[in-house]
């Protein structure tokens, strides 16, 4: 329907604005999926980038509950307590990131096995959760740490194929990277 349409378009961008916001790059759209990307160069360090890429996991859900809010609110077809966002943050240190034309569309994307690790973790958040990878968190240094609220050594990490929501396909290429709950 209609509502369903502008709810995805209205959470796509509110998610796109976050990353912006926090000065990454909005990559592909897939589906109701968005990515993004945080580039050490562009923010100054390895560290700033697991700070910016954590603290937009979690304005995403807030900035993607507050879209939903408003288009419940205006068409009465869903309950805004109902769309729940689930985010995940992996670090790639090896992507290769650039611009791809398909069909007139140009598109930032990014190629290795991060990103396909990446989508595996985040299907398997539920409950409108964010996961960031250990790898992640261990780029960020003791400032970066404080300003989200991490204790790197109080983190408590699970493999992704021991969360509950994990799939074959996630176990199979992520299962053995540790996350945590943010």
């Amino acid at each position: 329907s209609g509502g369903y349409f502008r709810l995805v378009r209205a959470i796509t961008t509110a998610i796109d604005e976050v990353v912006v916001g926090n000065e990454g790059i909005v990559g592909k759209h897939a589906g109701d999926g968005v990515t993004a990307f945080f580039l050490a160069d562009d923010l100054g360090s390895s560290s700033a980038a697991s700070r910016a890429a954590i603290e937009t996991a979690r304005a995403i859900s807030e900035a993607a509950g507050k879209a939903a809010k408003e288009i419940a609110e205006e068409t009465g077809l869903f309950d805004a307590a109902d769309c729940l966002v689930n985010v995940a943050a992996h670090w790639g240190g090896t992507l290769f990131i650039g611009q791809l034309v398909t069909g007139g569309r140009l598109e930032v994307t990014a190629l290795g096995d991060e990103v396909n690790e990446c989508a595996r973790i985040q299907e398997s958040a539920q409950d409108g959760s964010v996961l960031a990878s250990k790898t992640l968190i261990e780029h960020l240094a003791d400032e970066d740490a404080r300003a989200v609220g991490i204790d790197p050594d109080g983190v408590v990490y699970r493999t992704v194929g021991d969360l509950p929501g994990a799939s074959d396909k996630a176990r199979r290429d992520a299962g053995t990277i540790p996350v945590a709950f943010l």
